[in-house]
């Protein structure tokens, strides 16, 4: 089993590495693959940290973690970032793929590239982070508590200098502020 955990990941925070904890413990697959992407279709702005950059993230998180690994597969194809080419990709190597969604996205799925092949081709995992719980259809329905942390406030407060501790781990701030990622950007 494969889980896809695909996202900007701009930056990397504490959110994040929760769900992946999370969805790591309930379903113990053979892999856990991150997948930063290139430029989501349903997105639009494009991420304000390199390629190098999210990808250092990633790999500071996943040391954290003590599982997981990083594909760029996405960043290499460039252009649009399709779940179902990511997907058919993937199944090449094994059929059994799991992709782990928001429920922002899950409601979004209907807008999604070939989406009723993609429904065939794998099993969404939509981390539930709303207070009101609530069951998705045609997926597996997953919750965790609710962690109100975006990567949009956190490149906002690193911007004007405030404070973003424990909203990334140790690692990924040192990093951040050191190579001085997001300071140029005042807001979003």
């Amino acid at each position: 089993m494969i889980i896809l955990y695909g996202g900007t990941f701009d930056p990397l925070h504490i959110g994040h590495l929760v769900v992946a904890n999370e969805v790591h413990a309930a379903f113990r697959p053979d892999r856990f693959i991150f997948m930063p992407a290139a430029h989501s279709p349903l997105k639009s702005r494009h991420a304000v940290a390199t390629d190098e950059e999210r990808l250092k993230m990633l790999t500071l998180g996943i040391a954290g973690l003590g599982f997981g690994e990083v594909s760029t597969f996405e960043l290499e194809r460039r252009g649009q970032s399709y779940t179902y080419d990511t997907v058919k990709y993937l199944a090449e190597s094994d059929p059994d793929i799991y992709v782990v969604i928001g429920t922002d996205q899950y409601d979004q799925l209907h807008n999604w590239y070939r989406i009723d092949e993609l429904h065939q081709m794998c099993t969404f995992i939509v981390v539930n982070r709303s207070v009101e719980y609530q069951q998705v259809e045609e997926a597996v329905s997953f919750h965790i508590p609710r962690i109100d942390v975006s990567s949009t406030e956190i490149r906002t407060r690193l911007a004007a200098g405030k404070t973003v501790k424990f909203w990334l781990t140790e690692d990924i701030e040192s990093y951040v502020r050191k190579e001085r990622i997001y300071e140029k950007e005042k807001s979003d």
